[in-house]
């Protein structure tokens, strides 16, 4: 199963567990304060991110910024529940002043720097793009037969103008609380099935009255963007 899939699944289960929880608070099934629950909320939000980047096979130092997402969503999520009482930050600014410093060591971007990568060759796991916290940007030469791209308080930008797309290519898209940036040459016809809620879809593209050739855009934006053009 693709990380991506993997991510939305996950992603899903969390969203659906907070609104069970909300919704059993607000009906005054069970007694839970405000406080526990976005800290809850914001718990979940950072671990999942953290997970993400230290399971990046695209990075091999982004275990720094993952490790220091993971630790600060567990400790946001121990001060919501009383096991501890640490001011979060207190120990912020310092943790990120050591991660930054170890990702320099390392030779990495910090987590809001923007990556850069050529692909020249048709590559299921390299056509999967996520970006957690960061943003992803990637220029496609060669043949493109379809992906999947991952924005979560992030951003992916896709270049396809070089690339030769495959006719009725899929693309699975999967934004939350980040966006996506597609730009596509005048010799494709878009099929846009992105689902939003409370996000949306920008369609700029202006295909030339010779194209033939279909790219399938599928998924949904959740609290985020797409943009095509």
């Amino acid at each position: 199963m693709k990380k991506s899939s993997l991510i939305r699944a996950f992603l899903s289960i969390v969203v659906v567990a907070l609104g069970g929880v909300l919704l059993l608070k607000n009906l005054d099934i069970i007694n839970i304060s405000w406080d526990i629950f976005w800290g809850t909320v914001w718990a979940a939000g950072f671990v999942l991110s953290g997970l993400v980047n230290i399971f990046n096979y695209r990075n091999r130092t982004s275990w720094i910024w993952g490790l220091l997402l993971v630790a600060i969503g567990v400790l946001i999520g121990f001060n919501s529940y009383g096991i501890v009482d640490v001011s979060i930050w207190k120990v912020f600014w310092p943790v990120v002043l050591i991660a930054a410093g170890l990702a320099m060591m390392f030779n990495t971007s910090p987590k809001g720097a923007k990556r850069s990568k050529k692909l020249n060759k048709d590559s299921s796991i390299g056509n999967e793009k996520i970006a957690c916290f960061w943003g992803e940007e990637d220029a496609v030469k060669g043949d493109y037969t379809g992906g999947s791209l991952v924005a979560i308080f992030g951003g992916v930008d896709l270049d396809l103008r070089q690339a030769k797309i495959k006719d009725g290519s899929v693309i699975e898209i999967f934004t939350f609380c980040g966006g996506v940036n597609i730009t596509l040459p005048d010799d494709v016809i878009i099929e846009n099935e992105v689902r939003g809620f409370l996000g949306g879809t920008d369609d700029k593209t202006l295909p030339k009255d010779s194209a033939k050739k279909t790219l399938y855009l599928k998924g949904e934006c959740i609290l985020g963007g797409l943009e095509i053009k």
